[in-house]
């Protein structure tokens, strides 16, 4: 709990509001959004800050010359309520703003959404740049129980695990006029699900590519596991980026710069390896 100490303790002196390139220049430090246990892109193990987005996070931090400060937050009901409390507005309680939050899904139509009462763009305080990975959503099995899937119709007769109010989630327990329904189970966080599919209490899990991957070691395990490219009937591959608050969009542009180059010299790349990770280069940039 020693980096929540840590930032409790920043946060009562530093400024509250997001800041520009200069200012974060002159304070040495940059305020970097990740979320909370969300490996293998952000945790806390033995008291070290690990994961992809970690990583990343030092290396746009090495590139401004500053240190990175962690602003630790968990996932709210939306999305855009993460940007509000995170970007734009501030804490709810301690009103604090980071400089830049990172794995944001980066998607144009999301980018351009009105709330529907005024008609105004729903994020217009918020400007996502830089994406930096393709992630997906996908399906492992256990290859001696499922050794590949041609339909779903497999899951009327094998459990899968998903992790709870996920696409998968409603599209498994939707999916075949609801026969599937009894086979889903519902798992607080992928991980656990990804434990019991390991033990074998259950066939399949669908969730994050990556997740996936880490968690099954799926690199050195190919042969245990199936995994396929995505999952029918749904959006099932989009970009991972950054957000910035409107009136700082030079930082963005700064960072998306340094980005583009982790993805030309293979720095992006090295990080996923090193969480076992296969690396993707993002859609925007193919």
């Amino acid at each position: 709990m020693l980096y929540k100490i840590t930032f409790l303790i920043f946060i009562l002196i530093s400024n509250l509001n997001a800041r520009s390139i200069e200012e974060i220049q002159e304070s040495g430090d940059i305020i970097i959004a990740i979320y909370e246990n969300f490996p293998p892109y952000s945790y806390v193990e033995d008291g070290i800050a690990k994961g992809i987005d970690i990583d990343l996070g030092k290396e746009i931090a090495k590139s401004m010359g500053v240190k990175p400060t962690w602003y630790w937050t968990g996932s709210d009901e939306t999305l855009d309520d993460d940007l509000r409390n995170v970007i734009w507005k501030g804490h709810l309680i301690h009103k604090t703003k980071a400089d830049v939050m990172l794995r944001i899904p980066y998607d144009y139509e999301f980018i351009r959404e009105k709330d529907k009462s005024t008609g105004e763009l729903t994020n217009e305080l918020v400007v996502m740049k830089a994406p930096y990975h393709a992630e997906s959503w996908v399906i492992a099995t256990n290859k001696e129980k499922i050794p590949e899937i041609n339909t779903l119709g497999v899951f009327m007769y094998n459990k899968i695990g998903v992790e709870l109010d996920t696409l998968p989630d409603a599209h498994l327990t939707s999916s075949f006029m609801g026969k599937l329904r009894s086979n889903v189970i519902h798992y607080p966080s992928i991980l656990t699900a990804i434990d019991d599919l390991k033990s074998g209490k259950i066939q399949a899990v669908a969730g994050l590519k990556s997740q996936l991957e880490y968690g099954l070691n799926y690199s050195k395990n190919q042969d245990k596991y199936f995994m396929t490219k995505k999952i029918d009937y749904v959006k099932s591959k989009w970009d991972l980026g950054i957000a910035v608050r409107t009136d700082f969009r030079p930082l963005g542009y700064e960072i998306e710069g340094f980005i583009e180059d982790y993805v030309r010299n293979g720095v992006l790349e090295k990080i996923f390896k090193k969480y076992n990770v296969t690396y993707e280069i993002p859609l925007a940039l193919q």
